[in-house]
């Protein structure tokens, strides 16, 4: 589990993930989110944009080393590789989004539009996941966010954590946000046993649901 996100995605966090800590201190990532979901002029669902906002000792750790500009700010050279090594690790966990319909699984196509900002101190992930194919909006369609090694925590913000962008009139939405994991009673040998196909992190997913007429 932990060669993935957080060493392989931002080497610099390895001193993250190797530091002593208690066993039940897990996940080790949070991060704070919106949500955009981004329909064509004929209805269709055709996107998902996300935007990920890393605490702040992880954004210290990924940034360690770089070189900062006088206004405190980072150079687009020292964020934009930053940001695709990022997106091109975390396609093993299909960047922890999972969708579907009434019917179907939703299949995603690799991000697009993706990059890093920096401001107070934190880092944030911006990235877009093209379907595969676009669905039609008519009925339900349900997202999923979450880590299945629990190594990442996701929430949503409080204000307007998702947008329906040029979505048909009458659709509607709503925001689930599970309770954090309890995980002190678990060893952290169990949760470095965990890997993409472990189910164990679905119980913790933030869910989207959007219901159109």
């Amino acid at each position: 589990m932990t060669p993935r996100f957080a060493s392989v995605a931002l080497a610099c966090a390895a001193a993250l993930l190797t530091a002593p800590r208690p066993a039940q201190a897990h996940p080790h990532v949070w991060v704070t989110m919106k949500s955009e979901l981004v329909y064509a002029p004929d209805g269709r669902l055709t996107a998902v944009k996300q935007s990920w906002t890393f605490d702040d000792a992880f954004s210290a750790y990924a940034l360690q080393g770089m070189e900062k500009r006088k206004d405190g700010t980072y150079a687009d050279d020292v964020l934009k590789p930053l940001a695709e090594v990022n997106v091109t690790s975390l396609k093993e966990y299909d960047y922890f989004v999972t969708g579907k319909t009434a019917t179907a699984k939703i299949a995603f196509k690799d991000p697009v539009d993706y990059f890093l900002t920096y401001a107070d101190e934190m880092l944030t992930l911006h990235f877009t996941l093209p379907l595969a194919k676009p669905v039609p909006a008519k009925g339900a369609i349900s997202l999923e966010i979450y880590d299945p090694t629990v190594f990442v925590s996701f929430s949503f913000v409080e204000k307007e954590p998702v947008r329906l962008v040029d979505a048909p009139a009458g659709c509607t939405q709503q925001v689930i946000s599970p309770e954090p994991p309890q995980s002190a009673q678990l060893s952290e040998a169990f949760f470095n046993s965990l890997t993409s196909a472990s189910a164990y992190g679905a119980q913790f997913a933030d869910k989207i649901t959007v219901q159109c007429p």
